[in-house]
């Protein structure tokens, strides 16, 4: 009696779960195609932002260790701020009318304009995009 009334309760949840994932889709602002296009977006991002983080790394690691056995002093290196490293790592929210692709689009052309990370009125997060999240980052969970 209770193994069936425990696959019954597995069932009911996993049903729920695909109804309100369906839901959620067809109620998103986001198209299939534009969605597919930011997965693909956020993939090449991350690739191309840890490639250049570890050539970067690498070039002020090397710099500090010869300094260190040279007894010299490090050429300057520009490296983000804390500041600029937590505002690209944010949650991103959707506007549609401003639409970037994620956090560190929305702050490289928000640099341009204003030189400040200010949220916009209007914003909306989107949980239709749990791609993200299964990617092992945490820099954009949503859009």
């Amino acid at each position: 009696m209770f193994p069936v009334l425990g696959w019954i309760l597995i069932a009911a949840v996993i049903i729920i779960l695909l109804i309100v994932t369906c839901v959620s889709r067809c109620l998103s602002p986001v198209s299939f195609l534009q969605l597919k296009f930011w997965k693909i977006y956020l993939e090449q991002e991350q690739q191309i932002l840890k490639s250049k983080a570890t050539e970067h790394a690498t070039e002020l690691a090397k710099e500090n260790v010869k300094c260190f056995f040279e007894g010299s002093h490090p050429k300057e290196c520009n490296t983000p701020s804390v500041k600029e490293w937590q505002q690209i790592s944010s949650v991103y929210t959707f506007n549609q009318k401003d639409q970037y692709y994620s956090m560190l689009h929305k702050y490289v052309n928000r640099k341009e304009k204003t030189h400040s990370m200010r949220s916009t009125e209007g914003d909306t997060v989107i949980s239709v995009l749990g791609f993200v999240d299964s990617s092992g980052i945490n820099s954009t969970p949503g859009l």
